[in-house]
C-alpha cells in the first residue's frame, strides 16, 4: 500500500468516526447499553443524579438546541429508558418557594440563557423548547438571591420569535 493510499485510508477512517460521533443522540441509546457505552457515544452528561434504583444522566442541548434528554440507568449501570423532558409536565415539577437552583439543574442541566435583573435582585434561567412540536417557546425560572425559585413563566422563544412565521404574520 502506498503512502498516499495509507493516508487516504486514515483520513477516511477519521471521517467515518467523526460522522458516527456527530450522529450520537440520547434517543439512540438502547435499553441495556452500559454507562461506559453511553458516555463514549454522548460524552459527559451535564448532571448525574442518583436515584433510589440507579442514575439519571441529564444531557442539555440548550443554547442552539431546544432539547434536554434524560438517560436513566438501573443500579447495574444499564440503560432503562431515555426521555426528552422539555415540556410543561416536567417544568411544573419545580415549585416556587420550595425548589432551588440545584433542583432545576438536576432536572434540566445547562440553560440556554442566564440573566440577572438588577432592580429586582433576581436571576433567571431560560430553557428553550418546542410546544406541541411546533411552537418555539421558553420556560423561565426566576430565582431569589438565596437560590429559591420565585417564579416560573412561559414566553415565546425570544431567540426564535423574529424567525418564526407563526408569530410574524
Amino acid at each position: 500500500m502506498s503512502l498516499l493510499s495509507k493516508t487516504q485510508a486514515i483520513l477516511m477512517s477519521s471521517v467515518a468516526v467523526l460522522m458516527l460521533t456527530a450522529c450520537a443522540h440520547p434517543e439512540l441509546m438502547d435499553p441495556g447499553m452500559t454507562e461506559v457505552a453511553v458516555e463514549d457515544a454522548l460524552g459527559t452528561p451535564d448532571v448525574k443524579v442518583p436515584l433510589p434504583d440507579g442514575w439519571r444522566w441529564v444531557y442539555s442541548f440548550q443554547g442552539n438546541g431546544q432539547e434536554v434528554w434524560w438517560v436513566v440507568f438501573d443500579r447495574n449501570g444499564r440503560v432503562v429508558r431515555h426521555e426528552e423532558v422539555l415540556n410543561r409536565a416536567h417544568f411544573s415539577q419545580i415549585k416556587p418557594g420550595i425548589h432551588k437552583k440545584a433542583d432545576v439543574w438536576a432536572l434540566f442541566g445547562k440553560p440556554a440563557q442566564k440573566s440577572f435583573f438588577r432592580l429586582k435582585n433576581r436571576s433567571a434561567w431560560m430553557y428553550r423548547f418546542k410546544e406541541d412540536k411546533h411552537f418555539n417557546m421558553a420556560c423561565w425560572y426566576e430565582f431569589l438571591p438565596d437560590g429559591t425559585v420565585a417564579e416560573v413563566g412561559y414566553t415565546i422563544d425570544p431567540w426564535e420569535s423574529d424567525r418564526d412565521p407563526f408569530w410574524n404574520r
